[in-house]
């Protein structure tokens, strides 16, 4: 058996608890879901044969079948000292003239357990085949710089990475990715400016986001106190598109936010309308291609990530339901994000 043991600090507080929902903590079951999420979408180990399925069986069991298989890859993680606080939306942070208000509004309606800051460690064993040791070590290197846990993780919430013992400079992170079949396909990894610290980080990912969403009354500068025009805001077309399809005076014309993530609800005077990815019991939800990510690199610098994950992009042909009506989408606000000058590529 292998062992390896990771200290990991938060960079943004995490909303990550178990059926307590007010009382966080960092759970095991909880890492091992992302450790299988990132596996998948990078397509496998290249050294592995097989299909995907087979490969993922492999590493952490599976269920089907007559007789089930145990994971090879365990898992283990002591808790943080910092004690869990109890968010909700009289949260600094949650309100609405503040930039994180945008990516936190799930939290007005709710109350939540986050861990602020601290340290957690995190210890990984392998009981499979040595020759596979090195590529779980690149499953966890990629895992410990661009994962999140928790409640609005690919929002820049639940963000965390190697404590300064065990930082990986980006020459060694691209290392770990060649291992995987697809990660140049998958994934695009894209930065704003360097930020002074992760808060600043935080605020400089929500207005980026804001930017390319919305629309009307929370298009408002809080900060200069005006409107702001159009031209300002690089999403403002396809945003006000989807917010005049929601009042019905965009009928036959192509959806685009929906291609962001899904539901969304969305009210229009006294009128509430839901947006979908499906109809009756199957409703489902569809989860955001666009992840968002303050980073700490190696030398201490701070690095909000924008990660496309062109893996889990919105499926062709695909329509969204307004409240219960078809509508086509297009990916045109997607692939536009994707294309800002202001982002440069990681790597």
């Amino acid at each position: 058996m292998k062992t390896t043991t990771y200290t990991l600090e938060l960079l943004t507080p995490c909303f990550c608890a178990g059926a307590d929902q007010s009382k966080a903590e960092i759970r095991a079951p909880s890492i091992r879901g992302q450790l299988r999420w990132w596996f998948r979408t990078l397509g496998g180990f290249k050294s592995l044969a097989g299909l995907l399925k087979q490969q993922e069986a492999q590493l952490f069991g599976t269920t089907a079948g007559d007789e089930g298989t145990s994971s090879q890859l365990l898992v283990r993680v002591t808790q943080p000292l910092t004690a869990s606080v109890e968010k909700n939306g009289d949260s600094p942070e949650a309100n609405v003239r503040a930039a994180t208000g945008y990516i936190l509004f799930p939290l007005r309606n709710k109350t939540r357990g986050a861990i602020e800051n601290g340290t957690f460690t995190l210890t990984i064993q392998w009981r499979g085949e040595a020759k596979l040791w090195g590529d779980i070590q690149n499953l966890i290197a990629v895992f410990t710089h661009f994962g999140s846990l928790g409640f609005r993780s690919r929002r820049g919430y639940g963000a965390f990475g190697p404590a300064a013992n065990n930082k990986a400079h980006l020459a060694a992170i691209q290392i770990a990715l060649a291992a995987f079949n697809c990660a140049t396909q998958a994934l695009e990894i894209r930065t704003l400016p360097a930020c002074q610290d992760c808060s600043t980080a935080l605020t400089s990912l929500a207005n980026w986001l804001k930017g390319w969403r919305s629309h009307g009354r929370s298009s408002f500068d809080l900060v200069n106190g005006r409107p702001r025009t159009p031209s300002a805001m690089p999403g403002f077309d396809y945003a006000k598109a989807d917010h005049d399809a929601g009042y019905g005076m965009n009928q036959n014309g192509p959806t685009y936010r929906a291609a962001l993530g899904l539901p969304i609800i969305q009210r229009c005077d006294r009128t509430t309308n839901n947006w979908e990815y499906a109809t009756g019991n199957n409703k489902g939800r569809f989860a955001s291609p666009v992840l968002l990510r303050p980073h700490k690199t190696a030398n201490g610098q701070i690095l909000p990530l924008v990660i496309f994950v062109d893996a889990h992009a919105w499926p062709e042909n695909q329509v969204v339901y307004l409240n219960g009506q078809p509508r086509q989408v297009s990916t045109d606000l997607y692939n536009a994000m994707r294309v800002d000058p202001k982002l440069k590529a990681l790597v």
